[in-house]
This record gives structure tokens, C-alpha cells and sequence, in this order.
């Protein structure tokens, strides 16, 4: 049973890493290759696979190109929720303000790497993948389904109180995590440890907030360059306009050229029947 587990589990590592409109006749792939080997269990299975909306595939492909951020923000979460028992006033405000800022960044990240894929996040989806990344940060079971890559579901950053419509296949059993701090430590070793973290927590902002400054320089760059593509579409209408109403100019002055053109033609062909009868009456006279 176990292995069949993760069998499953290999393959919804391979569809969740694909584009959202190859999932389907991957699945369906998959499900074939599982029904001619004879296994009808693992093609059921395989059958049952959700495709992941479009906040769950961000993240995902989050994870697998951006893991590192992703880790940041799971570490910071961590951070926040041991430091909290020691910490008051100002440091808790100054951690909120940083995971606020880091939530914003990863968030920037992830719709760059949706974008990779030529896949554009609606303010909806955008929105969230903002909460599931909060959600990871409250939540060590959010944290580790987030960190599977296997999201079938954007998660709700008021919590999380059941995986099982979340993620693709079940998470393998992880052994308990470490105890929770105590709020009295007697050789103060708690605060340090918590003060570590701050400091960890705070390169992990920093280099978010590279990011952002990064992806914000580029912002401008692209804005500046649509402001000046603007002031030249905006000069080639008005030279389009200058050219179409001299066009038109030139028209209608061609078409008074012709209509005296015509008047010429007339007046030759009047002059030449003038002189053929002048001339025809000269030559009866000699």
C-alpha cells in the first residue's frame, strides 16, 4: 500500500508541475498507463487527481522554481510564531510589517513565474495566493502542504482545518515537531533562540525586498518605455492626420487639374478643327 502511495504521489508531482491546460490529457495519460499495467487502484486514483485551480498551480509552480522564497516565508512564519511568546510592542509590530512586506514580494514572484508560462493571475487569483502564503506562515500544516507542490486549492489564511480537499494525495505521516516554547526559560536561552530567528527572519526579508526593488526597477523601466512609445504613437497620429489632410488637399487639387485638363483637351480639339477648315479653304483659292 505503501508503495502505491507513492506511486501516486510521483505522478501528481509530474501533472501539478505542468501548465494548467496539459494537466488534463496528462491525467488522462497517466490513468491509461495505470489501467493497461493492470492496476485498476492506482488509475482510479490517478482518475480522481483534480486539476488545480489557478492560485493552487501558482504556488505550486512557486515552489518548484522559487523554492527558496517559499522557504522564507514558511521560516519566517516559524519565526513569528515562537517569537511571539517572548516578544511585545514594537518587535511583534516591526515581524507583522516584515511579513506583510514578504507576503507582497513572494506574491510579485509568483505571478512572474506564472507569467514564465505565459499564464496571466487575475486580481482574484492573485489575491489567493497572497492568502495561501499567509496561511503557510500561521499554520505548519498549511506550511507543508504548501511546500508539497501538490495544491489542488488555494488555502484561506483564517486556517486551516483539514488537507484533505487541499492537496492532491495525502501527505506522508512526518514525525511531531518540536515543542513548543515555554513562555519562562530559566538561563534565557528561549530569547536568544527567538532573537536568532528575528535576525534569520530579517535575511530572509531582506532578500525579498531585493526582489521587490528588482521587479520594481523593471516596473519602471517598462513604464517609462510605454510613456514614450505613447508620445510617439501620439506624434505619428498627429503626423497621420497632417498627411491625410493634405492627401485629401492633393485630391481634390488633382481633381481640378483634370477637370481643366479636360477644358484644355476641348479647347485643342476646337482649334485644331478651326485650322483644318481654314487651311482646306486656302487651298481652294489657289
Amino acid at each position: 500500500m505503501t508503495g502505491a502511495a507513492e506511486r501516486l504521489r510521483e505522478i501528481a508531482a509530474e501533472l501539478y508541475g505542468l501548465r494548467p491546460e496539459e494537466f488534463t490529457p496528462a491525467r488522462t495519460a497517466a490513468e491509461k498507463g495505470a489501467r493497461s499495467e493492470g492496476d485498476r487502484e492506482l488509475a482510479a486514483a490517478i482518475k480522481a487527481l483534480r486539476r488545480p485551480a489557478v492560485a493552487a498551480w501558482a504556488v505550486n509552480r512557486l515552489v518548484r522554481e522559487r523554492g527558496e522564497l517559499v522557504g522564507q516565508v514558511v521560516a519566517l512564519g516559524e519565526s513569528l510564531r515562537e517569537a511571539q511568546a517572548l516578544l511585545q510592542g514594537e518587535a511583534l509590530r516591526d515581524l507583522t510589517r516584515q511579513r506583510r512586506q514578504l507576503v507582497t514580494a513572494v506574491t510579485a514572484e509568483a505571478r512572474a513565474a506564472a507569467a514564465e508560462q505565459s499564464v496571466a493571475l487575475s486580481e482574484s487569483a492573485t489575491r489567493q495566493v497572497e492568502e495561501t502564503l499567509q496561511a503557510a506562515m500561521a499554520d505548519p500544516k498549511a506550511a507543508e502542504a504548501v511546500l508539497s507542490g501538490l495544491l489542488a486549492q488555494p488555502l484561506s489564511s483564517t486556517g486551516v482545518e483539514s488537507l484533505t480537499d487541499l492537496v492532491a494525495v495525502p501527505l506522508p505521516e512526518r514525525p511531531p515537531g518540536r515543542p513548543q516554547l515555554s513562555l519562562v526559560r530559566d538561563d534565557g536561552r528561549a530569547r536568544r533562540e527567538a532573537e536568532e530567528r528575528v535576525a534569520a527572519a530579517q535575511g530572509s526579508l531582506r532578500m525579498a525586498t531585493e526582489a521587490v526593488e528588482s521587479l520594481g526597477r523593471k516596473r519602471a523601466k517598462a513604464q517609462a518605455r510605454l510613456l514614450q512609445l505613447e508620445a510617439e504613437l501620439e506624434e505619428l497620429r498627429r503626423r497621420v492626420a497632417e498627411v491625410e489632410e493634405a492627401t485629401d488637399a492633393a485630391a481634390e487639387r488633382l481633381s481640378e487639374l483634370d477637370d481643366e485638363v479636360e477644358e484644355a483637351e476641348a479647347g485643342l480639339r476646337d482649334a485644331r478643327s478651326e485650322a483644318e477648315e481654314a487651311e482646306a479653304a486656302r487651298d481652294t483659292l489657289e
